[in-house]
């Protein structure tokens, strides 16, 4: 069955990279205000560079503009300390070592597109694999495990899957985490996949409550004493929160040292003078007002300060299409997680000992944890993302559109609530395709 998960999720990934070449040269891309990696006007040009341009260009747009210029220069402006190292670092890594072996034959900004969407689609089909078993593990329905793998390789954010962009890590990291704890727990590994997915995204702390809720579980089975139980929750706090830490100091003396020479390329500066960023290097005035804080954490000051994430932001009334485009999965996400939490807090807590709930009731943490970032990407992200949030983040969203699957394709009715999920799916993958590769909006 590996085999078969890896082929369709590596022919997923097949059409949607041929509908970004057909998208981007049909039709022009759009021109918005927004970074773009700053290019080296003098780098030198082959013919493999123009052939990479020609067949991957479209999925360098938006955010992937940040993470391969991280790779390209490293975290050179402070705005880019919003996009965390696992993913750049791992491009930068492959793209270097490319370099190494092509040598002038193609140049480091190819080589890092070519690595990030080469890297994307290797761990897209991994992470496929690791959502089969999860689900096989859960509901141990071979049925429902096929249709869930089948519709992850063409979820609605399936653009970013493949894009460079750091949802294919985070989601394998993810989906690995929760693996790991729903089998023997071993604990090093649980908490260095933690680590790693921490240090893909912010939201990988989230993920911390999945060890704890099952070290808790054995506890509360008797399957592990209270001190041993303790002592896993410390381990697995300790481990997951080092890279984070190290992230943060890395970036306290880029951006706060007084006594941090710079030693950026002409182009490197140029930009940050045509957009007025903040350079790392020595600190000017009143420059980087987060290094003064007694915890010196950039991350929330950077995405209040450059994209105005915040409370109830993101409310007005411009943001009205944004509001309708994420309005599906949220809609959708917010229906079923509510629905199994009220039938769980009314039906069953009274009727049954917690013993008995918490061995029986395997998905109960994982809908706890969709609902909560459901619940966040509502009140607090930049709205249109919340498809890609949670398509990378859960498990749930495929476990929820899944059980509209029919047994059979044979049974599969257009005229169904299964059809209805067909459409969601599938016209996301092919709008969200062709507007993210000519750079529209569509993040």
């Amino acid at each position: 069955m590996a085999e078969k998960v890896t082929k369709l999720a590596f022919a997923s990934r097949v059409i949607v990279m041929l509908l970004q070449l057909l998208a981007n040269k049909l039709i022009p891309d759009h021109k918005a205000d927004v970074f773009r990696a700053p290019l080296d006007v003098d780098a030198e040009n082959t013919w493999l560079d123009k052939t990479i341009t020609f067949a991957l260009n479209g999925f360098r747009h938006w955010d992937g503009e940040y993470f391969l210029h991280i790779a390209e220069y490293g975290y050179t402006y402070e705005n880019t300390l919003a996009f965390y190292p696992l993913y750049p670092m791992l491009v930068k890594s492959g793209a270097y070592g490319v370099h190494f072996l092509l040598g002038n034959f193609m140049n480091l900004r190819s080589c890092c597109l070519l690595v990030g969407v080469v890297l994307n689609v290797a761990l897209f089909c991994k992470a496929a694999n690791i959502l089969y078993a999860l689900t096989q593990r859960i509901f141990n329905d071979l049925n429902k495990s096929w249709n869930v793998a089948l519709l992850f390789c063409f979820n609605p954010a399936s653009i970013f899957f493949t894009a460079a962009y750091s949802e294919t890590v985070f989601c394998l990291l993810s989906l690995y985490v929760m693996l790991e704890c729903s089998c023997q727990i071993r604990v090093v590994r649980a908490a260095m996949a933690l680590a790693l997915n921490v240090a893909a995204r912010s939201n990988g702390l989230v993920n911390l409550g999945f060890p704890i809720y099952f070290i808790v579980r054995k506890f509360i089975l008797k399957q592990s004493s209270l001190l041993r139980a303790a002592m896993k929750v410390l381990c697995c706090l300790v481990l997951s929160l080092l890279p984070l830490t190290f992230f943060n100091f890395y970036a306290f003396r880029q951006f706060c040292a007084v006594d941090k020479p710079s030693n950026h390329s002409e182009v490197i500066l140029d930009y940050a003078t045509e957009r007025k960023y903040v350079l790392s290097g020595y600190r000017y005035g009143e420059q980087s007002p987060w290094c003064d804080d007694n915890f010196p954490f950039p991350y929330s000051y950077i995405q209040s300060h450059y994209w105005h994430v915040g409370f109830l932001k993101y409310y007005q009334w411009k943001q009205l299409p944004n509001f309708m485009l994420a309005s599906p999965i949220l809609l959708f996400m917010l229906w079923h997680c509510i629905k199994y939490l009220y039938n769980f807090l009314a039906n069953l807590l009274p009727k049954y000992p917690l013993f008995y709930l918490v061995k029986e009731y395997k998905t109960l943490p994982y809908i706890i944890h969709a609902f909560a970032l459901t619940v966040f990407c509502v009140f607090f992200v930049h709205i249109q993302i919340s498809t890609r949030l949670l398509c990378s983040a859960t498990p749930c969203v495929y476990w929820f559109a899944s059980d509209y699957m029919p047994k059979s394709l044979e049974k599969f009715e257009l005229r169904s609530k299964a059809g209805l999920i067909f459409l969601w799916f599938a016209s996301y993958v092919l709008v969200g395709t062709i507007m993210f590769s000519n750079n529209l909006p569509w993040t």
